[in-house]
């Protein structure tokens, strides 16, 4: 749709003087003479002896001619992901194009030495170099590069502490870390952004919030629901340019970013926080401000512009791109450099980025009350919109109308012509929001940074409004609806005014048709149905139903076909639905499931007692569930099955009933919802099926009880000792170290853990540190035992140096010797099953004890283990309960034993009849590794044992393998597993 034109103008002059010409704007331009270099490069140059390395952006003198693209995309109204494809399509054709005889030469010159390295980026059509000053020079000349410029890092807008005085409170100013909820913070209800959610029922659900600042804690209750990167790569939803390889958002380089994320989209369900402007909106960040550190040949900025501007790096996606960028940094006089007003050296990737669709809000900065105190890029004014700057006021101290923070930065620009800034204004003083660790502060949280993301998240509820307004559309739509404050009109202090996002939102929404309405399971007697897609076919607006199975959204008038799709119901589209303008259409949808139940967390111990062996599992679908059951067999016999039941919510129960001891039991898991869809773990059962050994309990300890077990030995550090209770759980760099929660099935709490963490607290407040500390189990009795298995759940978490280990070993004579079951010196911070054979390592007697130890005997290593369900099961000796030797009934491949193993294991099979039989290893490539078996053998179970070596005797890597028996009548192979 075409939105109402601009009801208020910038008056006066708007356009700064570029001291490097039309290629910083991102013009097109060619390339018909040699560059030059920018005073403040040749300032810092002048400084330098010929070979002294500097670094430098060079601008080339082609850019893509995005203007022209944008204007044409505006005048046919293009959508925003027609817009997204051709405006970074030309940016990257153009820098493949035209860099090539310029990187050709930096090439040599890195091989010769005269430069460091350097970096291409396409969101504007330059690179950046560090090198020699000579080097540097020669570069600036060339014929294809219209201007080299100095690399400046940013700084963040710091928030300026208490304000306490300027309003006559006595507050300290102190960070304090509140726990409990405040309900709708002062700046949301300042804004107006509550009225958007409760009467036009939008959130910003479906828009998409980048933060460019000091990084995000992931973990936030408040924020960490809605980071992008839970259901897509994580590449394309956290930037780490510090040269970390954390995987997960963080907040390392400040608590700052946390605090602005959470005004943009935070949300503290818990404590009853509605601290973000569009809640239901998702985010991604990058932690580009604030640092110090990397290399001198990128730019933070520009690398973060580039990445925001297309995320997953393919140009046709948008679901990807946000919508909105907050930007809390600047560069000012204090930098050096002739650095000088009206800055130019980011303002081609800035246009760049919004011509692909991206809004930049940037906040003023915390120098004021005097004029000409904006920093750049902030106080661009190349347009009456470009740079959109925010200044603050207080809304958490006073009613409305909310005065302006002394220390909001004012305008006049110091571009050409002196152009009034900022744009808008929005709340910025003693802001409620998130901080790092899970809590809230807002004492001392002042600063335009805090009023920066109120716009920002107002932005992302224009846009579920209406995906494909244009950048500066909402920029124009954000001043018309701004409410006059100060002196009449456009002024220095509060720009057009305070933003109000009700308005800003009915603007984006006049001339649309509202269309809302339930969504029910038809299967399952019209229960409300959460988190289905509805689409207006013809102009690609989609609308998700919420929990209470309602939706809610804008779209063009006209009729229309409107389609809802769930990936486990079968899809409804009705045709010649009619939307009328500014007006609201009712269209419910009842929708029938089609897909079974999802059959998860299987577990079982490997044992039987008098009633068989438990089996637990999750069983969840959309619809009721009308019965399930266990469907096993004993060594290859009938399937039979065993009911389950509900234990609670979502937790099922049945018991496979005892067997012969030394039996393959083999079972799946099925169930049925009411709409007679079934489902099955594994989910190609029969054919995949889980199994286990029937086999007799000698031990068992789960963690809940822990009789008998020693938490240390002599010599052990006293810090990190093992302790038995119901982890917190701690986080690095969002790590997990030690574990949250133990491993064993409801309702199991405990585990054996290396020290308690603190709720909320360190890694290393709980870590083990300066030695050994030792787990040991009680004396258990094996000597009646033919055969032993020892199976226990483990982690180990190491991040740091590599002078830290665990190790886990087993003793037959009270600990006279041990031998070692398995030892760890790398991460493995997630519950892992260990299940070895201890016929290998010890003889069965009535002195058997374990020990799990891990140490840390050198510095700034995290370290955690944990122990969990702990058991010892086999067959016993008494030749009276030997089962007669029989003919198996079938020829089979059995499960080795055991799976996964380290030092060896046994594979195992079945031959109904005398035959030719081989029996051979392979990795998981396909080749052959080891032939075990190749012959004629008789009738019988037959067992051979493999070393892990391949038929040279070299031992084989850690890895997956296959084994295939191949007999006259039967093939069959399955896989195992050798760990490090």
């Amino acid at each position: 749709m075409t939105h109402s034109s601009p009801s208020k103008r910038r008056l006066g002059p708007v356009a700064g003087t570029l001291v490097t010409g039309g290629a910083i704007l991102g013009l097109a331009v060619s390339a018909a003479s040699a560059g030059t270099v920018h005073p403040g490069l040749a300032e810092q140059l002048s400084g330098l002896a010929p070979t002294d390395d500097a670094s430098a952006i060079l601008y080339l003198a082609e850019q893509a001619p995005i203007p022209e693209i944008s204007a044409s995309l505006t005048a046919r109204g293009a959508t925003r992901q027609e817009r997204h494809y051709e405006v970074v399509t030309a940016l990257q054709e153009t820098a493949a194009r035209t860099q090539a005889p310029l990187l050709a030469e930096l090439d040599e010159m890195r091989r010769d030495g005269k430069i460091v390295d350097y970096t291409p980026y396409w969101i504007a059509n330059l690179v950046v170099v560090e090198g020699q000053r000579r080097s540097i020079e020669a570069l600036a000349i060339r014929n294809d590069v219209e201007v080299a410029e100095i690399n400046f890092r940013v700084e963040l807008m710091s928030p300026v502490g208490d304000v306490g005085s300027e309003r006559g409170l006595g507050e300290t100013g102190s960070f304090e870390n509140r726990a409990g909820g405040i309900g709708v913070t002062p700046g949301v209800r300042g804004i107006n952004a509550d009225r958007v959610w409760n009467e036009l029922g939008i959130t910003g659900a479906g828009t998409l919030q980048g933060g460019c600042d000091t990084g995000v804690d992931g973990t936030h209750p408040a924020l960490t629901d809605r980071w992008r990167g839970n259901h897509e790569p994580w590449q394309e939803c956290w930037l780490d340019v510090l040269g970390g390889t954390s995987q997960f958002p963080n907040s390392n380089a400040g608590s700052h970013g946390t605090h602005v994320m959470g005004t943009q989209c935070g949300l503290g369900a818990a404590t009853g926080d509605s601290i973000g402007v569009a809640p239901g909106s998702e985010w991604i960040a990058c932690n580009v401000i604030g640092q110090s550190v990397g290399s001198e040949f990128d730019n933070d900025v520009i690398t973060s512009y580039q990445w925001f501007a297309d995320p997953d790096g393919d140009p046709f996606s948008v679901d990807d791109v946000p919508d909105v960028v907050q930007n809390s940094w600047r560069i000012n006089e204090q930098f050096g450099g002739n650095y000088q007003d009206c800055d130019t050296r980011w303002w081609a990737a800035m246009d760049n980025v919004e011509a692909a669709g991206t809004v930049l809000t940037f906040s003023a900065g915390n120098e004021g009350p005097g004029s000409f105190t904006i920093g750049s890029p902030a106080d661009r004014a190349a347009t009456p919109l470009n740079a959109f700057s925010v200044g603050a006021v207080d809304a958490t101290n006073f009613n409305y109308p909310f005065p302006i923070a002394s220390f909001s930065s004012r305008g006049p620009s110091g571009c050409a012509g002196n152009p009034i800034k900022p744009e808008v204004s929005a709340p910025g003083v003693d802001v409620y929001s998130s901080v790092p660790g899970g809590g809230y502060q807002q004492s001392g949280w002042s600063g335009t940074s805090m009023a920066g993301p109120h716009v920002a998240g107002i932005v992302a509820l224009m846009r579920e409004a209406d995906p494909n307004v244009e950048v500066d559309v909402i920029k124009q739509i954000l001043i018309d609806t701004a409410r006059d404050a100060g002196a009449a009109g456009e002024d220095n202090a509060y720009g057009w005014g305070i933003v109000d996002a009700y308005e800003a939102v009915l603007q984006v929404a006049q001339g649309l048709g509202q269309l809302e309405g339930d969504v029910t399971n038809a299967s399952d007697g019209g229960a409300p149905l959460s988190g289905v897609n509805i689409e207006v076919i013809e102009s690609a607006r989609n609308f998700s139903s919420d929990g209470a199975g309602h939706y809610r959204g804008f779209a063009p008038f006209g009729t229309v076909t409107v389609e809802a799709t769930h990936p486990s119901f079968g899809t409804v589209t009705v045709p010649g639905v009619v939307l009328i303008e500014d007006e609201t259409t009712i269209l419910d949808f009842a929708m029938d499931d089609v897909v079974g139940p999802v059959i998860t967390d299987v577990s079982f111990l490997p044992f039987q007692d008098e009633s068989g062996v438990e089996v637990l599992c999750r069983i969840n679908d959309f619809s009721s569930i009308g019965s399930g059951e266990i469907v096993y067999r004993a060594d290859g016999g009938t399937w039979q099955s065993a009911p389950v039941s509900v234990v609670e919510a979502d937790v099922y129960s049945g018991t496979i009933p005892p067997q012969t001891v030394g039996a393959e039991v083999e079972f799946y898991v099925s169930a049925t919802d009411v709409a007679s869809n079934i489902g099955t773990e594994p989910v190609n059962a029969p054919v995949d099926v889980f199994s286990y050994i029937a086999a007799s309990l000698f031990y068992a300890e789960d963690g809940e009880d822990g009789t008998g077990w020693l938490l240390s030995s002599s010599g052990d550090t006293p810090v990190g000792t093992w302790v038995r209770v119901d982890p917190y759980g701690t986080q690095w760099t969002g790590n997990q170290v030690e574990p949250a929660d133990d491993h064993s099935a409801e309702p199991g709490t405990d585990c054996f853990v290396t020290g308690l963490g603190t709720q909320n607290g360190t890694a290393g407040g709980s870590d083990v540190d300066g030695g050994c500390v030792t787990l040991t189990s009680p004396v258990i009795d094996l000597s009646g035992a033919t055969e032993a298995t020892l199976s226990y759940w483990r982690w180990y978490a190491q991040f740091g140096p590599t002078d830290a280990s665990y190790t886990a070993q087993v003793t037959s004579n009270g600990g006279a010797t041990w031998t070692t079951i398995e030892t760890l010196n790398t991460n493995h911070n997630s519950w892992e099953n260990v299940v070895v054979d201890l016929s290998t390592l010890v003889a069965f007697t009535n002195n058997v004890r374990v020990r799990f130890q891990a140490c840390d005997t050198g510095s700034d290593t995290l370290l955690e283990t944990a122990i969990d369900d702990f058991v010892l099961s086999g067959v016993g000796q008494d030749p009276a309960d030997a089962p007669e030797v029989t003919i198996p009934a079938r020829t089979q491949l059995l499960p080795n034993r055991p799976n996964p193993f380290q030092n060896g294991t046994v594979l195992r099979y079945q031959l109904a009849k005398s035959s030719s039989v081989r029996l051979a290893v392979y990795d998981a490539a396909g080749r052959q590794v080891r032939s075990l078996v190749s012959g004629a053998q008789t009738a019988g179970t037959h067992a051979i044992e493999w070393d892990g070596r391949n038929d040279s005797g070299s031992l084989l890597p850690a890895g997956v393998y296959l084994y295939r028996l191949e007999t006259e009548d039967v093939t069959s192979e399955r896989k195992m597993l050798r760990m490090k």
